[in-house]
């Protein structure tokens, strides 16, 4: 890659970590957020050459998504993926292509530490190359739509998080394995099973007498059926319900109207009561109530599950079980419980459904 004569922006860390925070679902993709930032500083198109190695990396990171054919999966185990990704992201950390647009941040040592990138799919010069990827591209999304961008941010030093994407679909992988894609849908695709098990999820939440309920999106892990993404619009705030395709298992709620709603306080001193008022909440009251909430808004049964309060956060419960997915719920300052999520990426780990 040849170096860009445009400086590449710098932000602080802070800056980073609060885009990535600053969102009102919780399993929002921290790769759009940084997609986001990316295209709000995007600079005019300029030719660049690319290599077919860049071809290659790509090729082998959308190959990895779809149900492969015996004589595609025989070529593809052929390949390490680090093998291509390590090299490719390290040269863009280092000297960023003309049109691979950047974010560095700036550490409290005051050093300037690569965070981010975004490379366009058109600008890959190789003909040869775009051919297949697309090939491969169409035959996991057949809808005719084509990859728009790859994606790829460092999240530890020399480990590199990729996604490919356009603005319909995206596969996102972690060290070389894909565990995350999402794709665009109606309403119309959604099995009534489905909506009926969401609704039925909704009404236990509250009494939400004015709602209006949308599904745009539906997600794909390995080894697992995909999950459909709810939301009830409400005048008091969001409601959000993921329904697993065919078991029709509630999988996650979040209820934004149950929070504190921290994130749109202004006031320094009610935050900061707030989050003194939710620590102090004792484990013990807070882990019965999870459980009854559970049981209720999902059919879950945490009551054999060990217990803990997250060490990183003040406001979260992680349960725990021997052949089981963790389950983390958040709580509010009145020790209500908000949310309750499975955490369905430790099943694709696993290769179970």
């Amino acid at each position: 890659m040849r170096r860009s004569p445009n400086p590449s922006k710098t932000v602080s860390i802070h800056q980073v970590e609060q885009m990535i925070r600053d969102t009102e679902t919780p399993e929002h993709s921290m790769s759009q957020q940084i997609v986001e930032k990316l295209e709000s500083k995007s600079v005019p198109p300029q030719k660049p050459i690319f290599t077919r190695r860049v071809g290659v990396i790509a090729a082998a990171l959308v190959a990895f998504c779809v149900s492969l054919t015996p004589v595609m999966a025989q070529a593809i185990e052929r390949l390490s993926l680090l093998e291509y990704i390590n090299p490719f992201a390290k040269e863009m950390k280092v000297n960023p292509n003309e049109k691979a647009d950047t974010i560095y941040v700036q550490g409290s040592d005051g050093n300037k530490k690569f965070h981010s990138g975004m490379i366009r799919f058109d600008d890959i010069e190789d003909q040869e190359f775009k051919s297949q990827l697309q090939k491969v591209w169409n035959e996991i999304f057949p809808q005719g739509e084509g990859i728009n961008d790859v994606v790829m941010y460092e999240y530890k030093p020399d480990t590199f998080h990729i996604e490919a994407r356009n603005e319909n679909r995206s596969i996102e992988f972690d060290q070389g394995k894909w565990y995350y894609a999402q794709q665009t849908i109606g309403e119309e695709q959604v099995p009534d099973a489905a909506k009926d098990a969401a609704d039925q999820a909704f009404h236990k939440v509250g009494d939400f007498k004015e709602s209006e309920r949308s599904v745009s999106q539906m997600v794909l892990r390995p080894d697992q059926n995909p999950v459909y993404k709810f939301v009830y619009h409400t005048h008091e705030g969001s409601i959000l319900i993921d329904v697993q395709k065919n078991t029709n298992q509630i999988t996650r709620i979040v209820a934004f109207p149950l929070s504190d709603q921290l994130n749109q306080l202004d006031d320094k001193n009610k935050y900061h009561d707030l989050v003194e008022k939710t620590k102090a909440i004792e484990l013990d009251m807070i882990h019965e109530e999870t459980v009854k909430q559970a049981k209720a808004w999902m059919n879950l049964d945490l009551a054999d599950y060990n217990v803990s309060k997250l060490e990183s956060r003040f406001d979260t419960l992680t349960f725990t079980k021997a052949g089981s997915p963790d389950v983390t719920a958040l709580f509010t300052s009145k020790g209500t419980i908000y949310s309750i999520k499975i955490e369905l990426k430790q099943l694709s780990e696993k290769g179970t459904d």
